[in-house]
């Protein structure tokens, strides 16, 4: 099918758009971009990168730069010595640029110190919540070679130090470490809605006294409270523990419910019976009057044409998860007992997204998984509430529709990555041609080529202005597009060796996106023929390739600190070769047989 699409090709270079850039950048002056400044450093070596008169020879203490490009772009990496580290940059006819970089060495982990003996930073520090079943992990810090136990409901506990070493009464300091120990909350005979469980007492022995501290209450949540969270903002994110730690997977939006299983991580964390976590500042906790069973009543499949939707009558919004692991999709309910029932009367088993479908319980929480049919390409899914119907929405690959608009009905969203004071990786032409100038080119030559073709294209900026990463997923969230791509460019740290690290990647978050970076990497793993990077796509937790909704993907085009690859990625002949086989692989995406 692609073939039929070679020929409007030659059509996408008219319309792409080139703004001015120095495409055969010749520096005249001598400049240092990295580092910009004397620095500190622990590594061993430190990447050295500006720009200069191409037509004058180029030196470092003396000894003559050869790895420079025919603008005049330099990268050199020099090795450290401990101490200070002194680089002369000198070309005929300039002022000489002295870096000092500073190698200092790894410093270990200090030990920390108390002025006196005592017990302090007990758990809980605020009120907790816990439900039957959790772990609990008390702690307390205290000097290292003291014993420390716990009295939790008038069982004494005794508490393991993170540390036993130094000893502390070998020069005079007392060293501090942290004691814990955890336990799993029990089931407790109780008609209260909410028990407090008690005061957990912490007991120290140091040098023949004893020291105590309280910590705050711990309350045990009952299956039969009806303890609820509203999410309160307009989206929030849901993590599988009390820290953003590890990046998020799945979206909460205004009015979305669920029943309180915890609140932890002093008070910054709600758990939610999902088994995810919320922080508090995004929800309002309540205790309210009776218990909501049952939200949602029996439900009906409906098949569209590219978007299959599951809809059960609601009471309310309810706040469900959905995972996907790239074969079951499952959906965690919440406000619900027992999973509702779905009519499948009207509708063909093998139209069906599923091919199975199983029930099943995690931690009281009922849940559908899906197995999904051979041959069907789930690339987003997502909940709605609308009208009184709360919607499990599963999102199929889209077809083309030939002819000269073969991506007609077709949406994207392309985030030009950075922008306005983010200046994102500086190459050797510093701010003056940054991340944020080579995003915004690139993205808005890969949006002409897409529209070119019939594409609705939502662009996140299109000029030098500045998104935030939630501003960003905003957008997609309310466009729902068919893809999104953010683009950006690459690079290393100060302290590596980038001479050889060359080319394109791309990166994914959820499964639902790893078949569309793994396409792209594929289809234009060469278009930067200097590329030594893995043909594979990478898997990470960037902000922008959290939702699900949609096929979310980064592109980095080349690194920034690499010159050649910066070479490269100035010339307009290859940026509107980039846009072009991006644009090609779109397509031949599309048209394969699923």
């Amino acid at each position: 099918m692609i073939k039929r699409f070679i020929g409007f090709y030659c059509l996408l270079t008219l319309i792409f758009i080139f703004p001015m850039v120095l495409s055969a950048a010749s520096a005249q002056q001598l400049t240092v971009v990295q580092p910009r400044r004397d620095v500190t450093t622990e590594g061993s070596g430190f990447n050295i990168f500006g720009a200069s008169d191409p037509e004058k020879g180029l030196y470092i203490n003396g000894k003559p730069v050869t790895n420079r490009t025919e603008e005049g772009f330099y990268s050199i990496f020099m090795p450290l010595s401990l101490g200070e580290n002194i680089f002369t940059l000198s070309q005929e006819g300039q002022r000489d640029v002295v870096r000092i970089v500073e190698r200092r060495p790894a410093a270990l982990p200090p030990h920390p110190t108390m002025n006196i003996a005592a017990i302090t930073t007990v758990f809980p520090a605020v009120e907790e919540y816990v439900s039957v079943g959790d772990t609990i992990k008390f702690s307390a810090t205290a000097p290292v070679g003291a014993t420390v136990k716990l009295n939790f409901r008038g069982d004494i506990i005794n508490l393991a130090p993170a540390h036993r070493f130094p000893n502390p009464r070998e020069d005079g300091r007392i060293y501090a470490t942290t004691f814990s120990a955890s336990i799993q909350i029990p089931a407790i005979d109780s008609t209260d809605e909410i028990v407090n469980l008690s005061r957990p007492i912490y007991i120290m022995e140091w040098d023949g006294q004893v020291f105590t501290e309280i910590a705050a209450s711990i309350r045990l949540i009952n299956r039969n409270a009806p303890f609820y969270a509203t999410v309160t903002a307009d989206t929030a994110w849901t993590f599988p523990n009390p820290t953003i730690a590890g990046g998020s997977g799945w979206n909460l939006l205004k009015g979305q419910k669920a029943a309180v299983r915890a609140i932890s991580g002093n008070g910054g964390w709600v758990k939610l019976e999902s088994g995810m976590w919320i922080e508090r500042e995004n929800v309002a906790v309540t205790l309210e009057d009776e218990v909501i069973a049952d939200a949602l009543t029996a439900g009906q499949y409906v098949k569209g044409e590219f978007r299959d939707r599951i809809i059960w009558p609601a009471s309310l919004n309810p706040a469900a998860r959905v995972t996907f692991d790239g074969n079951v999709l499952r959906i965690y309910f919440a406000m619900q007992r027992t999973v509702p029932p779905i009519n499948l009367s009207d509708i063909e088993p093998d139209e069906m997204f599923f091919s199975e479908k199983a029930v099943g319980i995690y931690k009281g929480t009922p849940y559908y998984a899906f197995t999904i049919r051979d041959r069907v390409n789930i690339e987003g899914f997502y909940t709605s509430f609308e009208n009184g119907e709360f919607a499990l929405n599963i999102r199929r690959r889209r077809t083309l529709t030939g002819g000269d608009k073969p991506l007609l009905g077709f949406n994207f969203v392309i985030d030009a990555g950075h922008g306005k004071q983010d200046y994102g990786a500086l190459g050797p032409m510093g701010t003056a041609m940054a991340e944020k100038h080579l995003n915004l080119i690139n993205a808005q030559n890969l949006a002409a080529g897409l529209e070119n073709l019939g594409a609705k294209v939502t662009l996140v900026r299109d000029t030098d202005i500045f998104f935030t990463l939630q501003e960003r997923t905003d957008i997609s969230r309310r466009v729902k597009p068919d893809m999104f791509i953010s683009i950006h460019a690459n690079s290393t740290a100060e302290i590596t060796d980038a001479t050889n690290i060359h080319g394109i990647t791309f990166w994914y978050r959820n499964p639902n996106s790893k078949p569309l970076a793994e396409h792209l990497m594929t289809s234009a793993y060469n278009v930067n023929p200097m590329t030594t990077r893995n043909m594979r796509a990478n898997h990470a937790n960037f902000f922008v390739c959290r939702p699900a909704w949609t096929p979310s993907v980064i592109v980095e085009t080349s690194f920034m600190n690499n010159i050649q690859d910066f070479a490269w990625m100035i010339r307009e002949d290859n940026q509107r070769i980039l846009a072009e086989r991006l644009v090609r692989a779109i397509l031949s995406y599309y048209s394969k047989r699923h």
